[in-house]
């Protein structure tokens, strides 16, 4: 008997684990993919909810369709009555391609897209996405390194990449990708018992925000949520994004109370270089962005290849410092995670808390210790993320003392 009612895909990393914490911190039972290759024609079904991690945020149009179509079939093929296609927040990567292929994999009517994240100050308004009341287009997210998003029309924005129409859900002009308008939490809840009467649940699609509602609008059971493990007092964290937030955040962390130490060029191309940055101060940043480079597109580089291997390089360096470091540790950045995931030979993940809105607490097996993780999206978090993360890690220590 399939035990499993939803099935979630995500795009990147830290997008399957904002939008899983939804359901493991009310007590649902969670299971994570982080490699999407590890389902071969199969789909665990032991579980409430099955967390699945595509990879696909910076595969071609293309190959994201291709990737979520097998994903989403599977899901289908194995019965999960459910399917929720997370998208990030800022609506980057292939947001037309991979909602047409949940769409068309379900071989359902319609599918509800409801991209709004209040709580991050990222709603939907007439059909346009805002940041910070910001168009979308011309916040910092229209400068994104990798993706930069250059269109805020959500409809339009999907049109780019699929020709399933896309309309706005008080239009209901037909079927297709219906967009629904939000911007509170309470809005979110009207449009979920909205979709929830008309029927419109079984694919549906958007970040974390709307992901929060789906245990109630989906009758999903839930228990209470499990106590916290001691976080400690220490917490190295381990950077690999250049997204303009997380740099705020450091350099505020720098200034405060984190010793900051950046990788040089030769760590971060030579994955076994000689010398490992000295962790020797119990709160400390690793940066992968030296002080003396600029965020523009040269440093962000074209070349997928060389992109791809700053990160895998940086996980391979994550594994080598965890070998002689017990502490807690945060790794900021989709691509970084996973990587770093990779190379500890993690493929599950017991997801803990929502410390912050968006700021995931989990706990991995390495070399048969359990270890606690922080993490979260680049563009996730307040200017003083990480100086309240520590304070929350010392009153939880100081409570287990």
């Amino acid at each position: 008997m399939v035990k499993t009612k939803l099935l979630i895909i995500a795009d990147d990393m830290t997008g399957t684990l904002d939008t899983g914490i939804q359901f493991a911190k009310q007590g649902i039972t969670v299971s994570v993919v982080t490699d999407p290759e590890s389902l071969s024609g199969t789909i665990p079904t032991d579980c409430e909810v099955l967390a699945v991690n595509s990879s696909s945020r910076h595969l071609t149009p293309q190959q994201a369709y291709d990737a979520v179509y097998r994903i989403a079939l599977m899901g289908k093929q194995a019965g999960i009555p459910y399917i929720y296609k997370k998208t990030d927040s800022v609506l980057r990567g292939n947001i037309g391609a991979e909602l047409s292929a949940a769409l068309q994999a379900s071989e359902a009517e319609c599918l509800a897209f409801v991209p709004s994240y209040p709580a991050m100050n990222r709603i939907t308004k007439n059909g346009i996405h805002y940041v910070d009341e910001i168009p979308l287009s011309e916040s910092i997210f229209g400068r994104d390194p990798f993706n930069p998003v250059k269109e805020s029309d959500v409809a339009k924005l999907i049109g780019l990449q699929t020709e399933v129409s896309a309309h706005r859900l008080d239009e209901m002009t037909g079927n297709g990708i219906i967009i629904a308008d939000a911007g509170s939490d309470e809005d979110l809840h009207t449009v979920g018992i909205q979709l929830k009467q008309a029927g419109m649940l079984g694919v549906s699609a958007g970040c974390a925000g709307f992901a929060k509602f789906l245990p109630e609008l989906l009758e999903l059971k839930t228990e209470e949520q499990p106590a916290i493990p001691d976080p400690g007092n220490r917490l190295l964290v381990i950077s690999g994004s250049l997204n303009p937030v997380t740099r705020l955040q450091l350099d505020e962390a720098g200034v405060c109370c984190f010793r900051r130490v950046y990788l040089s060029k030769e760590q971060k191309l030579d994955a076994q270089h000689a010398q490992l940055p000295e962790i020797n101060e119990p709160w400390m940043i690793l940066d992968s962005l030296d002080s003396s480079e600029s965020i523009t597109a040269d440093t962000a580089d074209s070349n997928e290849a060389i992109r791809s291997a700053i990160s895998d390089n940086i996980g391979i360096l994550v594994s080598r410092l965890l070998n002689g470091y017990d502490g807690t540790v945060m790794i900021i950045g989709g691509d970084t995670l996973l990587a770093s995931l990779k190379q500890l030979g993690c493929t599950q993940m017991k997801l803990l808390s929502e410390v912050f809105p968006g700021i995931v607490l989990s706990q991995i097996n390495v070399n048969g210790t359990d270890r606690l993780l922080i993490s979260k999206s680049g563009g996730f978090g307040t200017e003083t993320l990480l100086k309240d993360l520590k304070q929350w890690m010392e009153e939880l220590h100081n409570e287990n003392s």
